[in-house]
């Protein structure tokens, strides 16, 4: 367990996957900060709490979107990288790792921001949970060099995952990217043939799969539909695009992975497969599964459902 997640507001329908993401996003963080077993608190709120929270603890007299309170004293000009017997000596066995404070976000500033840059609530929550994980990492933003350091390694953490504060859409580029460091993790030990994937959901945030195979062959699970179980169990339901690699081919979704494809995309999704270190190729769903049967059939709406 990386965070521990405290609603103090209702939990609303739409972000019944937070928790799922909130440690995706923990995950980066500590992975781009070189950190490992450690985790963090993360409250949800509203403007009322964090404003009472703000003037008793910072004399500030106002709401605001994040406040962070850090268990670990760092030496000046040093992060968490730096300061390995410091994060040791925060263990907190009922996280089963060292606690490095907690985050406590404004769901309503947060809501608020989300309209401003004209992305998802939860991708402005991903931001400001990034945000203060560094911040629980040692590091701030009181002059412009700290600002453009933290900033750097918010970047790299939410890159990683497909994630930018600004709602800028993750390109093909970067999404093959994410396959191919999805591919590295795959279990081929029969065909010896490794493939990754990496879904965007269109709320902009990114699942990663690999194929892992079976002595059974039968039970074997391709990429695609390995990434597809990851985005659905965090609550994604509308996929945007899927970067597909081989090892050493094209990795074209088989029947079954475009029929998965189609329950949860549109048929115009840009479906990208290449080979690992030879570029790809960019088809839509619908190219890939022509004359198709899908929810609608049958009368659902998956945009409804979800």
């Amino acid at each position: 367990m990386t965070i521990e997640l405290q609603w103090d507001v209702p939990v609303p329908d739409d972000l019944t996957g937070l928790e799922a993401l909130m440690e995706r996003v923990a995950e980066a963080c500590f992975d781009a900060e070189g950190v490992s077993n450690a985790g963090f608190a993360v409250r949800i709120v509203d403007d009322e709490a964090i404003r009472a929270l703000n003037r008793e603890t910072r004399n500030i007299d106002s709401a605001t979107d994040v406040l962070s309170f850090p268990t670990v004293s760092y030496p000046a000009g040093r992060t968490a990288r730096d300061c390995p017997r410091r994060v040791a000596r925060e263990f907190d066995p009922s996280m089963g790792c060292a606690n490095l404070g907690d985050c406590v976000i404004n769901l309503n500033r947060a809501r608020k921001q989300a309209t401003e840059y004209g992305h998802s609530l939860e991708r402005e929550l991903a931001y400001l949970a990034a945000h203060s994980a560094f911040h629980l990492m040692g590091y701030d933003h009181m002059n412009e060099e700290e600002k453009r350091q933290m900033r750097a390694m918010e970047e790299k953490a939410l890159g990683a995952l497909g994630i930018t504060r600004e709602g800028g859409e993750i390109t093909h580029e970067q999404l093959f990217a994410l396959a191919c460091e999805a591919m590295q993790n795959s279990y081929s030990p029969y065909s010896h043939f490794k493939v990754g994937a990496c879904i965007l959901s269109t709320d902009g945030r990114t699942f990663k799969g690999c194929n892992f195979e079976n002595a059974s062959f039968g039970a074997t699970i391709c990429a695609e539909r390995c990434a597809a179980g990851n985005a659905i169990a965090s609550g994604a339901r509308r996929f945007a695009a899927i970067a597909i690699v081989g090892s050493s081919a094209a990795a074209w979704p088989c029947g079954i992975c475009r029929q998965v494809l189609r329950e949860f995309s549109d048929l115009d999704m840009p479906v990208i497969v290449g080979e690992y270190g030879k570029g790809f190729s960019v088809k839509t769903l619908g190219e890939l599964l022509p004359e198709s049967f899908g929810p609608e059939e049958l009368g659902v709406d998956i945009r409804v459902e979800s």
